[in-house]
Formats: C-alpha cells, sequence, structure tokens
C-alpha cells in the first residue's frame, strides 16, 4: 500500500539524519580533546585510542575522514595539535590510503590551508613589529603533510599542476616576510622550495607550464616588490639553462713530444694538474706560459709562436679557454670523459712543418645552432607575456643601486631570450617600445659608472649592450630577408639617446673599456636609420677629427679614439636601404673624397734602378698614422655601396695596388688588400684591378728574367733558341748526370729504387688485434690484425743506422719521428724489381714478428692477410678514420697501402699453396642455394671475405661475369644484418629498406669492382696461381702505374659513389644499370630467398 511505501522512506531519511548528526556530535568532541590545549595527556590518549579503533579498513576509512574534516580547525590549534598530524601521518601512511585521501580532496584542501596560514603571516607582518617564535607551526606541518603525498609519483604526477601555483605563490609571500620571520618559518620556505623543484621538474611541456605560472605571478607582484621579481628571474634562467657545477674539476697531463726530449730542457713533475691549479686557466695560453714557467723555458715566456699545444692530435689556440677544449675536443667522442687531458707541448717548427690539423675558434654556426637549442624554453616568454613583464619592471626600475640585484637577474634572463630568434623578433616589433626602455636603462647604468666608478652601472651597461646589438641586428636581418626597408623599432627620444652615447664616447669608463665602447659604436648607427637629421648629427660629432693632414701633426688621444670609432662605425653598417641612405650622405659630405685624395697623394714609383728599401718618399708615406684608418674607412664604406666602390676604383685604385704589396708594422699591405678584394664586388672596377694588377706581375716578369740572364752568366748557363736552358760550353763536360727518383723514397735519406735498385725499402705500418666480423655466429669471435699505414717508405738500412743513434728510445719511438708523428709497430716490404726474394722473405718474416709481437696472432698465413685487406676495405665502405689509434694517415695514405698488401697476399699464395681450396670456396659459395644464404651471411667466410678473396681467383673479366651474384649475397646480408645479430629462421622482412642500409656493402663492392678494373695487368695468367704470379709481377715493377691507379680508385670513391643518394644512382655510377635493369626491381628481387 501507498502508506507502506511513504512510511518507508520517512525511516530512511530519519535515520540518515540521524547518522549525520551523531558523526558531527563525535567530530565535535573528539576534535576537542584531540585540540585540547589544557591537556597534552588526553591529546596524546585520545590518539591512542583512535589509532586502536582503525585496525579494520572499514574503520579506517571513516576515521580518516572524520580527521580530514579537523583539518579545517587545524590551523587554529597550532602546537596544540601536533598529535593529531601524528596520528593522520600514520594512519595515512599506506600508498593506497594516500591515493584514497588524494581521490578525496585532501591535497586540494592542505593547499588552501597553506595559504591561508601565510596569509595570516602577511597580515600580521603589517599590523605589527613583534613576533612569536612558534609563529608558523601549523604552517611547517600541514606543508610537512602535503610533502609526504607529493613523495608518491602517481599522486604528484596528477595534481601537481594544480598546486604549483599555490606552492609558488606561497614560497614567495614567505621570501617576502622579515618581522614574522622564525626558524620554523624559513624551515617551510626551505620545503616548499624543495616541493617547487620536484614539482617543476617533468616534461617540457610541463616545464612551459611552469614558465607561464611564473609570469602570472610576476605580473601580480606590485611593480615596487625589489625582492619577489628576483627569485622567478633566477628561477626561470635556473629553468632555460641550467647552470653547470664549477666545482667539478678535470685533470691535465702535460708532457713534451718525445720527438723534442733532447731539445727542450726540464719536465712536468706534479702530473695529473687539476684544472683549478694556479697558471692552468682560464686560456690555453696559461698553460704554456705555466709550462714555461716550471721548466725554465724563459725565451718562450712572452712568445706566443714559439711554442705550440697539442690535444688529441690537434694543436690548439692558446686564446681557447681550457674548458672548452676539454669539453669540445678532448671529450668529443664521450671516449674520454674520466681521462685527464693528454696535453703534449713541442717548439713550433724545430721537427720540420706541422702536419697536425690547427683549432683556432670552434665554429660559430654550430654554437648558433646550439643557443638556439640549449635556450629553446625561453621562447614561451615571448607567447605568455613574460618579455612584456620584463620590460614593465625595466622600464619603472628607478634606482639601479637600490635594484641592483633584480636588474642583474632581469638582464641576465633577457641574454638568455635573445639566444632565440623567436624572442628576438618578438622584441624589435615597434609596438613593443622596447629599445626606448633599454637605452633609458643604459643611460642610467653609464651615469652610475661615472658618478660612482665602482663596477655596477658598468656590469649593467655591457649586458644592456649585447642585448640592444642583438635586436638591432635581428631587425637589421629581417630587413634584408625581406628585401625591404623594414623599419628599425621606433625610438621616441631617439636624438637623446643618440647624443648620450656620442657623449659618453669620451668618458673614462667607456675608454677604459674596449669591449663596451665597441659595443656602443656598434650600436651608434642603428639609432640613424630612417632618419637624415640624426644622420647628420651623427656625421657633423665625427666630421671634425677626420681632417687626416691634421692627425699626421698631432696624434691626441681623443682623435685616435674618434678616428678608430669611426672606422668601426663605417665597417659596422648594414647592407640595407637604411645603410645605403647613410653612406650616400656620407659621400655627399665628402668624406669619401677626402680619404681617396689623401691615398692619391702617394709619391710616384720611382725609377727602376732603385729598390723600394731605398725609396724615402714612399717609405715616409707608409709611415703616416692616417694612412691605416683612411684605408680601414674606405674598406668599411664601400662594402655593398656601388656609389663608394666607383669613387674609389678611379684614380686612387693603382696607389691601393702598390700599396697591397707592402708589409709593413701598421698591416698597411693587408688593409690594402681588404679593401681591394671588398671592391671587387663591383663588376666595373674588377676589370680595372684584373688590368693593375696584370701589369704588375709583367713588369715583375720582366725584371726576374733580367736578373735570371744576369745570374745564369754568371753561372756559365745560357738559353737556347727553344728557351731551354743548357749549360755553356764551359761546363758542359763537367757535370754530371743526375738520377731523378720518380718512385718510392726513403723518408730518411729521400732515394729510392732508382738510386739503389738493391735496398730493400719498407712501409711503417700500424696493426692491432680486432675481432674480424662482430656478427660471426659464434660464441668466441675469430681475432685477426687490422693495419693502417701513413705511408711513410724508408730504407731498411735507415730505419736500422736511425735506431743505433738514438740509445734512449726503442725501435717504434724512433720510428714515430720518422712516420710524421704516426705511431707504427711494423715495417711491411716492399718488393721491389731487382731486390733479391731471399732478401724479401727475410723482411716479410721479421715484418711477421713484429705482427706477432704487437697483436698476438702467430699465424700470418694467406688468409690473415686477405682478411687485413678486408678490415682495411671495411674502413673505406663505412667511412671510418684511419687514424683513430695510429694518430696519423688518412684515406690517401691507405688507398697507397692497398697494393703492397695485396703484394704481401699474393706472395703468400705460392708459399701456402691455398690457391686451389681459395678456388674451392669461391666456387662452393656461389654455387650455395637460396637457402643456405642466410647462415653464409653470418660466418667468417661469407659474402664480405668471398668478394675480397675473389681479387686473387679471377681475371677482370671473370670477374664482371660474375659479380651481380656477389652483389646480391652483400645486398641479403646487409638486410640480415639490419634486423637481426644472429641468423634468422628466413628472412622475414623483405621490404626493400632505405639506401644507407646497404651503403657500406655497395662501397665495399665498388672498391672491390674498381681493384679489378684498375689495378690489375691487362693480361693475366689462366688458373689462379697464374694470375697471382703475373698479377705479383706486374705490382714489383709498375709501382707508380700502381699508385696513379689508387689515385683514381680513390677520386672516384670520394666524388661519384661516396656523394650517391640512391641505388639506381650508384648503379649508375658504377656501370651496372645495364646489366641489372632497373635498380629497385634488382633490390627486391635479391631479397627473394625461398624462390
Amino acid at each position: 500500500p501507498i502508506s507502506e511505501k511513504y512510511g518507508r522512506r520517512w525511516m530512511s531519511a530519519v535515520s540518515k539524519r540521524d547518522v549525520e548528526r551523531s558523526r558531527a556530535s563525535a567530530q565535535n568532541w573528539l576534535q576537542r580533546i584531540l585540540f585540547s590545549p589544557s591537556s597534552k595527556t588526553a591529546r596524546q590518549v585520545a590518539c591512542a585510542i583512535v589509532k586502536t579503533l582503525c585496525k579494520e579498513d572499514d574503520r579506517r576509512r571513516r576515521v580518516l575522514d572524520l580527521l580530514t574534516g579537523c583539518l579545517v580547525d587545524f590551523g587554529e590549534a597550532g602546537q596544540n595539535g601536533e598529535d593529531f598530524l601524528k596520528l593522520y601521518q600514520k594512519l595515512a601512511e599506506p600508498e593506497r590510503w594516500k591515493n584514497y585521501l588524494a581521490v578525496k580532496g585532501v591535497l586540494p584542501l592542505l593547499g588552501r590551508l597553506i595559504t591561508k596560514e601565510i596569509k595570516q603571516l602577511a597580515e600580521l607582518e603589517q599590523r605589527t613589529l613583534s613576533s612569536d617564535l612558534s609563529q608558523g607551526c601549523a604552517l611547517k606541518m600541514l606543508t610537512e603533510l602535503l610533502v609526504s603525498f607529493v613523495q608518491h609519483a602517481q599522486i604528484r604526477q596528477r595534481y601537481k599542476s594544480r598546486l604549483v601555483g599555490t606552492i609558488l605563490n606561497g614560497f614567495l609571500s614567505l621570501k617576502r616576510l622579515v618581522v614574522q620571520r622564525t626558524k620554523l618559518v624559513d624551515d617551510t620556505q626551505d620545503l616548499l622550495l624543495q616541493l617547487l623543484g620536484d614539482m617543476t621538474s617533468g616534461t617540457e611541456e610541463e616545464t612551459k607550464a611552469f614558465i607561464a605560472v611564473c609570469v602570472d605571478t610576476l605580473n601580480q607582484c606590485p611593480l615596487n616588490d625589489m625582492v619577489t621579481p628576483v627569485f622567478i628571474f633566477e628561477r626561470l634562467c635556473n629553468i632555460i639553462n641550467p647552470e653547470e657545477d664549477d666545482a667539478s674539476e678535470f685533470y691535465l697531463i702535460l708532457e713534451k713530444d718525445p720527438a723534442q726530449e733532447e731539445f727542450l730542457q726540464g719536465r712536468m713533475q706534479g702530473n695529473p694538474y687539476g684544472s683549478k691549479g694556479p697558471g692552468l686557466g682560464p686560456s690555453m695560453r696559461d698553460i704554456k706560459n705555466r709550462i714555461c714557467t716550471d721548466c725554465e723555458l724563459v725565451a718562450l715566456l712572452e712568445d706566443d709562436t714559439g711554442m705550440e699545444l697539442l690535444v688529441k692530435n690537434k694543436i690548439i689556440g692558446l686564446d681557447l679557454p681550457v674548458k672548452e677544449v676539454y669539453r669540445r675536443v678532448w671529450c668529443k667522442d664521450g671516449d674520454n670523459q674520466d681521462k685527464p687531458m693528454r696535453v703534449v707541448y713541442r717548439m713550433r717548427g724545430l721537427m720540420g712543418e706541422a702536419t697536425e690539423d690547427m683549432i683556432d675558434s670552434f665554429d660559430s654556426e654550430d654554437q648558433a645552432k646550439d643557443d638556439e637549442d640549449v635556450y629553446r624554453l625561453s621562447a614561451v616568454l615571448s607567447d605568455c607575456g613574460g618579455l612584456d613583464a620584463m620590460l614593465r619592471r625595466l622600464s619603472h626600475l628607478g634606482s639601479l643601486i637600490h635594484g641592483k640585484q633584480l636588474i642583474a637577474a632581469l638582464l641576465k634572463l633577457l641574454s638568455y631570450c635573445v639566444k632565440v630568434e623567436v624572442n628576438r623578433q618578438y622584441l624589435a616589433r615597434p609596438d613593443l617600445n622596447s629599445l626606448n626602455i633599454m637605452l633609458t636603462a643604459l643611460n642610467k647604468a653609464l651615469r652610475l659608472e661615472r658618478d660612482t666608478n665602482d663596477g655596477i652601472g658598468a656590469a649593467i651597461a655591457e649586458q644592456l649592450l649585447l642585448t640592444i646589438e642583438a635586436i638591432l641586428l635581428e631587425a637589421s636581418a629581417l630587413a634584408t630577408s625581406e628585401g625591404v626597408a623594414q623599419e628599425v623599432p621606433t625610438l621616441s627620444e631617439d636624438e637623446a639617446h643618440l647624443t648620450m652615447l656620442l657623449d659618453f664616447i669620451e668618458s673614462p669608463y667607456v675608454k677604459s673599456n674596449a669591449s663596451v665602447l665597441q659595443a656602443m659604436v656598434r650600436l651608434i648607427p642603428f639609432l640613424t636609420y630612417g632618419d637624415e637629421s640624426r644622420m647628420q648629427t651623427l656625421l657633423d660629432h665625427f666630421s671634425p677629427h677626420l681632417d687626416f693632414d691634421k692627425f699626421d701633426n698631432d696624434q691626441g688621444p681623443d682623435n685616435k679614439l674618434y678616428l678608430d670609432c669611426f672606422c668601426n662605425i663605417a665597417d659596422g653598417i648594414v647592407s640595407n636601404a637604411h645603410g645605403a641612405q647613410l653612406k650616400d650622405l656620407i659621400c655627399e659630405m665628402g668624406m669619401v673624397d677626402s680619404a681617396v685624395q689623401y691615398v692619391v697623394r702617394m709619391p710616384p714609383r720611382p725609377a727602376s734602378g732603385i729598390k723600394p728599401a731605398d725609396d724615402k718618399p714612399f717609405l715616409e708615406f707608409l709611415a703616416k698614422p692616417s694612412l691605416p684608418y683612411v684605408l680601414r674607412i674606405l674598406t668599411g664604406l664601400c662594402k655593398n655601396h656601388h656609389r663608394t666602390q666607383l669613387a674609389i676604383g678611379g684614380q686612387a685604385l693603382p696607389s691601393i695596388h702598390r700599396l697591397e704589396q707592402v708589409s709593413t708594422e701598421g698591416s698597411v699591405g693587408t688593409l690594402a688588400e681588404n679593401l681591394i678584394e671588398a671592391l671587387r664586388d663591383n663588376p666595373d672596377v674588377v676589370a680595372k684591378i684584373d688590368d693593375v694588377r696584370r701589369q704588375t706581375r709583367a713588369e715583375k716578369k720582366r725584371l726576374a728574367m733580367a736578373m735570371r740572364q744576369k745570374q745564369l752568366g754568371a753561372l756559365g748557363m745560357a738559353v737556347n733558341e727553344k728557351g731551354l736552358l743548357v749549360p755553356s760550353t764551359q761546363i758542359e763536360g763537367e757535370m754530371e748526370t743526375l738520377v731523378e727518383e720518380t718512385g718510392l723514397k726513403c723518408c730518411i735519406c729521400r732515394e729510392g729504387y732508382k738510386n739503389h735498385p738493391k735496398k730493400a725499402l719498407g712501409i711503417y705500418t700500424f696493426s692491432k688485434r680486432v675481432i674480424i666480423d662482430e656478427f660471426e655466429n659464434k660464441g668466441r669471435k675469430t681475432h685477426g690484425c687490422s693495419t693502417v699505414s701513413h705511408f711513410n717508405v724508408v730504407h731498411y738500412d735507415c730505419h736500422y743506422s736511425a735506431i743505433k743513434h738514438s740509445r734512449s728510445r726503442d725501435e717504434w719511438e724512433s720510428a714515430f719521428l720518422y712516420n710524421a708523428n704516426t705511431k707504427c709497430n711494423g715495417l711491411m716490404p716492399v718488393w721491389g724489381p731487382e731486390v733479391s726474394e731471399s732478401l724479401y722473405v727475410s723482411n716479410l718474416a721479421r715484418y711477421s714478428t713484429n705482427i706477432a709481437e704487437c697483436t698476438g696472432l702467430h699465424d700470418v698465413s694467406f688468409m690473415s692477410v686477405v682478411r687485413d685487406l678486408r678490415l682495411l676495405l671495411l674502413r673505406f665502405a663505412h667511412e671510418q678514420p684511419f687514424s683513430a689509434e695510429s694518430g696519423g694517415g688518412g684515406r690517401d695514405s691507405n688507398i697507397h697501402f692497398v697494393p703492397y698488401l695485396i703484394t704481401t697476399a699474393l706472395y703468400r699464395v705460392g708459399s701456402a699453396r691455398g690457391g686451389l681450396n681459395v678456388d674451392k670456396q669461391l666456387n662452393a659459395f656461389l654455387e650455395a642455394p637460396k637457402d643456405k644464404w642466410i647462415a653464409s651471411s653470418y660466418e667468417l667466410d661469407g659474402p664480405l671475405e668471398c668478394v675480397v678473396l675473389s681479387l686473387f681467383v679471377y681475371s677482370s673479366t671473370e670477374w664482371k661475369s660474375r659479380r651481380l651474384n656477389f652483389l646480391r649475397r652483400l645486398i641479403v646480408l646487409a638486410q640480415l644484418r639490419r634486423v637481426s645479430p644472429s641468423p634468422p629462421e628466413k628472412l622475414e622482412s623483405r621490404v626493400v629498406a632505405d639506401y644507407t642500409i646497404y651503403k657500406p656493402v655497395l662501397m665495399l663492392f665498388a672498391m672491390v669492382d674498381m681493384i679489378h678494373c684498375q689495378l690489375k695487368p691487362s693480361e693475366s695468367g689462366e688458373t689462379v696461381s697464374g694470375l697471382c704470379s703475373s698479377w705479383l709481377e706486374w705490382l714489383r715493377r709498375n709501382d707508380q702505374t700502381a699508385l696513379a691507379a689508387c689515385d683514381k680508385i680513390l677520386a672516384s670513391y670520394q666524388d661519384d659513389f661516396l656523394p650517391a643518394e640512391s641505388f639506381a644512382e650508384y648503379c649508375d655510377v658504377a656501370g651496372l644499370s645495364d646489366e641489372i635493369g632497373k635498380a629497385d626491381d634488382f633490390l627486391a628481387d635479391s631479397l627473394k630467398l625461398d624462390l
């Protein structure tokens, strides 16, 4: 019935209200006991009772809900709630209960309670001048409770986006406290900072979101707040570019070059040296000076050209920072991170011209790319209003002294921002008024430095100048790239700013600081662009100092300063419409004509009998103080300016050409040469330059021929009617016929087989033990010998004679000197045409002994030499370096080494009687069914070995008829090894991969194919032994032809094969297109192993 239905509903509602009343009443009385201010014992007993009741999960859930409701009043309880909070943390300690409470909304509640406590402290800070030591107790305990929740990764990941703003605002509010600051407040501040770090270290997107939160917080801070923004700016700087730990130290080992042991006195006894030691930085020059001081090399202490420092076989410029050399040279490949940096010092030129590469600077283009990547997070500031907020702070900054921490942090962040293109473009917008704000701050900084001279204004001014320059250069680049006269960001106080910078040029601080002066000079032209009156103001300021004749008589310091500044201004004028307008005005004011007339007044050339060193009028002109400045001004003005180029390229061109041929202390010759190179941009002037230089060459040639005739007459020589040089009749009978070496020459005596046909020559080599094939299907891989060479040839007699004279060094340390400072541990014999076989065999045995000593491989047989050749050709195929272990030798040296490695293998064919076995091995390889191809690709004697063995089995004609079979097998090998390091049951993927997957084996095939076609004689034997014998004899007697063929092979490899970007292009270069048809079809057909 209806009455019963509604009666039950009424009973249910009444029961729920009773339960809620009972819970509320229970919470009220329990809360009074837990927070009781009168009895600590009562609080402890109550907590113990509640803990005892929570042994069951259902009861614990109810109690946690009950206690969560009590958190709202925890702040009023203060220290009296300590037992309550310990109980709450104990009950919520298991991770599942923390997850439960997080879902119930405890974390946002804690955030609100923490904010409430901080607001109360802020209000007390404003109202009272006294504090209580217990102040912040509840705040610290609530923060600790929040930290215990956030320690769990799942909870932190879910709630950090909601809490990060609360934590940041709370931390910044606590930093502002002064009166109410207690130990508890400091501890809470540290906890919030730690919490802030944990919650902002996530993905890049989360970091960008936190940056936006920081900007919002910054916008909420009043403009007169000098404390809070400092932390925000520093935090953003640390996020965008975390600073490296300067405490990290590395070590250096300073050693003298072993080749100069007998010439350099002393030794660095303290190896290894810590990088923070005295005299070991910041630049490599300091290390050089430390070496000179410790070793008492006083003559080299002030001479930067006398000593060279080498790191990883590279000559290092003395201006480079030690840390950058360690990071970008020593640790570049990542294999020397934990090793001391080895620095070798030596006297320059003592052992001949250096062959190592030199590093004077690091690539600025790579640095620009690095900056875009390193500072990429700063791009968020242009999207979320961060740059606007920074400019707002900068514009409202009154005193630089009181706000020095703020402006230092702001400018540091701004310097990070301008390293990214999108920020520079944003700041270059005219509506942002960024330049006016920064120039006003620059004016304040320069005035502060002028008045106080304490360095604060100097640091601010230098940072501002660099930032402004970066923005203006970006604006100029945008204008140039768009091909229109895009406006430079407008300056409402442009005239005042320009006048201010011009006046500050003479200030003592600016004159003494070269970097600030150069930055100001580079900035000044930008302030004039687009306004002819400002350009006129600029030129009027410098015009009195451009009287070159007056400067020749009075070289005052101010005149020098202004001339040098104007040279830099002329060189820094951008090549766009604004720059052209400024240069046109300079021409109209007669400054270009004045400089040109100064050069034209050069004394005329002397008579032909007078030497240049005796031409006193010309030498006096070269010594004029104004001449270098005139040439620098003309060089800067004529860059990409047609009108100035025509003015200089008229009557002044012969004089400038005459100046470029002299060498003086003032670098006049170099400056004149730079000016002529700048003029070559103009087609009309280029013809005049070429004509003047042609006339000079003709005159020099005439004088040289006259002197030659005079010298020949003194030597009793004459020139016949054909123009050939012949001896006169008096000395013709006295001359001996000289034999000129054209082939291999000893690196010590410089003679070869033409002068000493029976003396054995050898090639210095470096061998090491390596695994032949990393993909070999064996538990224990087969080892072999890998040999490289710098291709320095030496007589065995000269080699042993040099060893005897170097008593303090062993054999290979001495050989290191003659092998162009390249490590070596073997001397491979060269079998010359008239060298006896017994002598060759003896030297070959000695070479085998050397290999065994350095590699531990005692079986130096035909197959070991073939595998050595295989490893050498694979270095070419994989484009690997040849000098990584030996420190010298490249592609040129090692391609020349190939014929002599082949010669060694050819000789061992007969001695090992292995020709027939090799023939059978190749026949079995080519006749193998397709189901055996997979296993063969993971065997040592698989396709990689067989393609090299073909050199010793097939003639060129036989190779061409079989080479496609080898090519298919190599393609299958590359496909298999791409997907599996061990042989699979079948070829899973028959899809043709990217060309780069097959490129190494294709390069190996190309090298073998070119050796077959270009390095073998046209006639060869019909059998394997006949082929090897004829090839060996041909290589013995045609070393020059073989080396020329190697040069062609290397040229084809580098210029034709390596640039190929597809298999079709490769086939076209290799001449295979007619044989295989469509390249893609050939690839796909090669991978069908089941057909």
